[in-house]
C-alpha cells in the first residue's frame, strides 16, 4: 500500500509540475500555427516575381519587413493571377496582398491597413516615336481619348483599381480588350499593338527597361490625372481573421513609416524627375489612414 500510495502521490507532483509547461508549450504552439498566406502577382516595380531583381519590388521589401515583424506568425509565399487573389478574398481564404488600392466594391469583402506606398504620378504612356501624334491633340484628355478617337487602342488590367477619376471612365467607356499581366500589355505597346496606356510612370519606367528599350516611351499628364498619390495597402480578408492581421500591421507601420530605411523603400524605383514629386507629398502619405 505503502508503495502504490508513494507512486500515486510521485504522479500527481508530476502531474502538477508539468502542467503550467504543458499549457505554455501548447499557447506557444497554437501561436506559431498563425499563418499569413501573402499573395504577389507580377507587377514590377512592385512585385518582382522572376530575373534578376526577383522579389526586390518595392511592395516585395514592405513585406518583407511586415513578416520579419510579424514573427508569431508563420508566413508563406504565393503567386497567383491578380482576378484569382480578389476571387478568393471574397471566399474568406486566410490571405494578404501588399499593394491594394482601397474602393468601394472591394471594402465589401477585404480589410485595409493604412497606405504602405504609392502610386504617383499617373500619365499616358505611348511609344516615343508617336510622341507628335498624341502632342497633335492638344491638351490630352483621357475622356477624350475614349469617346472623340476610339481608333486609338488601349487596354487595362483585368479588375484593377487605378484612381477614382480613370477608373469611372474606364467603366463608362471600357476598352476592346484587356490584360492579365503588366509585361503583356507592355511589350503590345512596343510592338504597335497597342496606341496608349494609362499607366504609373514608374512601372512604364521599368518595362521600358526590362524590355531592352529604356527610351521607348514617353508619358503625358492629363487632364483627368490624379494631382495627389494613389495610396496602396495591404488588403486582407474581410474576416475576424483579416482584422486582427491589419490591426498588427497598422501598429509595423506606425512605428516605420517615419524612418530614412521606409523612405528608401517608397522611393525605390522611382525615376529621378519623379522623385522631387514624391518627396513633396511624402507628408501625405503619412498622414494618411
Amino acid at each position: 500500500m505503502m508503495v502504490k500510495w508513494c507512486g500515486l502521490a510521485g504522479l500527481v507532483v508530476a502531474l502538477a509540475l508539468t502542467g503550467p509547461a504543458r499549457a505554455e508549450d501548447e499557447q506557444i504552439t497554437k501561436q506559431i500555427t498563425k499563418q499569413i498566406t501573402w499573395t504577389v502577382f507580377d507587377a514590377p516595380p512592385y512585385t518582382i516575381v522572376d530575373g534578376k531583381n526577383r522579389d526586390n519590388g518595392i511592395s516585395d521589401r514592405i513585406r518583407r519587413l511586415l513578416t520579419a515583424r510579424l514573427s508569431d506568425y508563420r508566413h508563406s509565399t504565393m503567386t497567383v493571377p491578380f482576378p484569382r487573389i480578389l476571387t478568393s478574398l471574397k471566399s474568406g481564404a486566410e490571405w494578404c496582398f501588399v499593394g491594394g488600392v482601397k474602393a468601394p466594391d472591394r471594402e465589401a469583402f477585404a480589410v485595409f491597413s493604412r497606405p504602405v506606398a504609392m502610386f504617383y504620378p499617373l500619365r499616358i504612356v505611348v511609344r516615343a516615336p508617336n510622341r507628335a501624334r498624341f502632342e497633335a491633340l492638344g491638351p490630352l484628355s483621357l475622356r477624350d481619348l475614349l469617346t472623340k478617337h476610339r481608333d486609338l487602342r488601349t487596354s487595362v488590367l483585368r479588375y484593377r483599381a487605378l484612381a477614382p477619376a480613370a477608373d469611372a471612365l474606364f467603366q463608362q467607356y471600357p476598352p476592346g480588350q484587356t490584360y492579365s499581366e503588366f509585361g503583356e500589355a507592355f511589350r503590345m505597346l512596343l510592338n504597335d499593338r497597342l496606341d496608349y496606356l494609362v499607366e504609373f510612370s514608374s512601372i512604364a519606367a521599368y518595362h521600358a527597361r526590362y524590355l531592352g528599350a529604356p527610351g521607348a516611351f514617353v508619358g503625358f499628364p492629363f487632364a483627368e490625372e490624379n494631382r495627389v498619390p494613389v495610396f496602396p495597402r495591404v488588403m486582407c480578408a474581410g474576416t475576424p481573421w483579416g482584422r486582427e492581421v491589419v490591426a498588427r500591421i497598422d501598429a509595423v507601420l506606425a512605428a516605420e513609416r517615419a524612418s530614412p530605411a521606409y523612405r528608401g523603400i517608397v522611393e525605390a524605383w522611382a525615376a529621378d524627375e519623379d522623385l522631387p514629386r514624391i518627396r513633396a507629398v511624402y507628408d501625405t502619405f503619412l498622414a494618411s489612414d
